[in-house]
């Protein structure tokens, strides 16, 4: 006779872990937020921004420090820095200067003396004049910056998109695409990744793209509802060595890290506790994310680490305190004075005209 014994229970949707509201948002005032990690070419520190000094509102923002590779000996090297990239052989650093709520410069600097090497951008004797220019990633040959124009200024000559500084002449080429920005390089270079919108309206409506340099074509890789850039899906980040892609979607009322191919096929999860704004390791073993350990209203993130090959999670500086270096005070650093380089720049080019 069959449905003898106790019938089973019907099937039911597990409880999201995070209620609303408990994940991400704004980090408490006591606690750091660290992002855009970035491990130098020989493995041996850390770039990273530092959004803010806890405790000190009054403190320049965006902090652009780096430490040795375990957390330990954060030095300070500039402020009001949105992105930092090395170059190849881990003498200088590429990185996005910001000037009030607008302007932006790409300029590379000197990691040794934290002099500026060069201005690239945001000068009137240069081809992308405007202050609309960010976003610097370096080729592996160290010869060539891939960058972005986001925002179209006033009688702007060029168009927005996705092109190339060439460092050793000062050249540039592109746009290699229209009206995309925040390109990553993958694949040792055979390929980027960016936003793609649309239109030049707001809102800004489109998906997220491949592009080949050996054919020159791009091809759309992702389908997301129109809106939900940057609410619900964040840029994918490629392997620099390979042809995976990380990034964080927002589900279950918090975001998550998924894996996919750079074709964006085959998506999967890849954390359950929550992953944000990641970043790989040079050598494509790791990648490093934010998380999220408050699990309340208010968040404090704490870097995390997750290795490719195992699976591995976890805090990325376990022997520090909260997993976040030992920051020492802004009065006893000496960082770059990155206003008045530029304004320096700025006036010679006014001279010379």
């Amino acid at each position: 006779m069959s449905g003898c014994g106790e019938a089973p229970e019907p099937p039911r949707k597990d409880e999201p872990y995070f209620k609303p509201g408990e994940y991400g948002g704004e980090p408490m005032d006591s606690t750091e937020h660290l992002y855009n990690l970035q491990l130098s070419p020989d493995g041996q520190q850390m770039a990273f921004i530092r959004a803010y000094t806890p405790g000190r509102p009054l403190d320049p923002r965006d902090q652009l420090w780096i430490s040795n590779a375990d957390g330990t000996d954060p030095q300070l090297i500039g402020y009001n820095i949105g992105t930092v990239d090395w170059s190849p052989d881990g003498q200088e650093l590429a990185i996005t200067f910001i000037i009030g709520f607008h302007d932006t410069y790409i300029i590379t600097l000197d990691k040794a003396s934290k002099n500026i090497i060069r201005i690239w951008s945001g000068l009137r004797n240069k081809y992308l004049y405007e202050k609309t220019t960010s976003n610097p990633r370096w080729f592996s040959d160290g010869k060539r910056l891939l960058v972005s124009v986001w925002g179209r200024a006033y009688k702007q000559s060029y168009d927005r998109g996705i092109y190339i500084i060439n460092t050793s002449g000062g050249t540039h080429e592109g746009p290699l695409v229209k009206v995309a920005g925040g390109g990553l390089l993958g694949n040792n270079g055979e390929y980027f990744i960016s936003n793609k919108y649309t239109n030049e309206q707001d809102p800004l409506n489109g998906n997220f793209i491949r592009y080949d340099f050996k054919t020159g074509n791009w091809q759309w890789i992702t389908d997301f509802p129109s809106d939900s850039l940057n609410r619900w899906a964040k840029q994918p980040v490629p392997n620099p060595v390979g042809t995976e892609l990380i990034f964080s979607r927002f589900t279950e009322n918090a975001w998550q890290l998924f894996q996919m191919n750079d074709m964006g096929k085959h998506i999967r999860q890849i954390t359950k506790m929550g992953g944000d704004l990641p970043r790989w390791s040079p050598d494509g073993d790791y990648v490093f994310f934010n998380r999220d350990v408050h699990k309340a209203p208010g968040a404090q993130y704490i870097p995390y680490s997750y290795e490719i090959a195992t699976g591995n999670i976890q805090p990325l500086w376990p022997n520090l305190p909260d997993s976040v270096p030992q920051f020492p005070a802004l009065a006893s650093q000496k960082p770059a004075d990155l206003y008045s380089m530029v304004r320096d720049s700025l006036s010679a080019v006014e001279k010379k005209e």
